[in-house]
């Protein structure tokens, strides 16, 4: 089945490292729905402006985020810094992670991701409406990947903006139970939550727009029982998810140098102390293992290269 996005608003695609966006034209201005990783700032600065310019040069005038990892915040301060007059609006829940910047629970230097400090102006709770593309949108909680976010849906268009609650096959990484119980609970929550709405289109976090919301939340539902029998499973997605967007990020990695890394990486090292228990340099090898056989990395000359 094909739908059709509303005429006032825009989709531009990204990948696994750099989160979708989504804009909206509000009369003569426009929002725009989270803005990717921070390394790639020039892709997401064009991608926009692209955007504003088919929209006759109207001003972006609001950035509003999903939740706070590195990849939905990470052109904020870049992007407000280019439109003079950008305001910032987040979730009301993430307020207190982002005064107390680079916490642990914020996944940035702690699993060797960047994103660069932004002030923001509103916060957005759960069960607000807001107003985007001259619909009305509701704020819907969805912890569990990340235990402040929030979606958007429109009753209007029944288009869910799901963030990474829920991608088409699968969603966000959970943290192990050993660590935080309430994670996966609360993503089980999240997506009977989201069970209960009327949805013919979805735009995800990352990949692309799909329709099959039932079948989307069946896969995802599946997959998080799996982890739920299995507290392992979750730790080894965690560290070999974290592992493998450190190293496309950075392009290439010494492979010598990777034993020191993951003993000064927080991720790497604590999961590795609680669970795996091994050598830096067993805990090294193994992950360089998992990076190939995923087919995200080849060796060259000793240096670990991102595919």
């Amino acid at each position: 089945m094909s739908v059709q996005l509303p005429g006032a608003i825009r989709f531009l695609e990204r990948d696994w490292l750099a989160a979708n966006h989504i804009m909206f034209r509000d009369g003569d201005s426009a929002t725009l729905v989270d803005t990717g990783y921070g390394k790639f700032n020039d892709v997401t600065l064009a991608k926009v402006n692209e955007t504003l310019s088919a929209w006759r040069d109207i001003p972006l005038s609001r950035i509003v985020n999903t939740h706070i990892h590195s990849d939905h915040i990470g052109g904020n301060a870049a992007l407000q810094r280019a439109h003079p007059g950008c305001s910032i609006t987040i979730p009301l829940d993430e307020e207190a992670a982002l005064v107390n910047w680079d916490s642990p629970d914020q996944m940035l230097s702690y699993a060797d991701q960047e994103a660069e400090r932004f002030t923001w102006d509103a916060v957005l709770e759960c069960g607000e409406t807001i107003t985007l593309g001259g619909e009305t949108w509701q704020a819907i909680a969805t912890p569990g990947h990340d235990m402040g976010s929030l979606v958007l849906y429109s009753p209007k268009s029944r288009v869910l903006i799901s963030a990474d609650a829920l991608w088409e096959n699968g969603f966000g990484f959970v943290v192990p139970q050993a660590i935080n119980p309430n994670s996966l609970a609360a993503q089980r929550a999240t997506f009977k939550r989201l069970a209960e709405l009327d949805v013919v289109l979805v735009i995800p976090g990352h990949g692309p727009m799909f329709t099959d919301f039932s079948g989307a939340l069946k896969r995802a539902s599946d997959k998080l029982e799996a982890f739920a029998a299995d507290d392992m499973r979750i730790v080894r997605n965690v560290v070999k998810g974290m592992f493998i967007y450190s190293l496309m990020w950075r392009e290439s990695m010494i492979l010598a140098d990777l034993p020191s890394y993951v003993n000064r990486i927080g991720v790497h090292r604590d999961y590795n102390a609680q669970f795996f228990k091994m050598s830096d340099e067993a805990f090294a090898d193994w992950l360089v293992t998992e990076a190939l056989r995923a087919g995200k990395a080849r060796v060259d000359g000793g240096r670990l290269i991102a595919l």
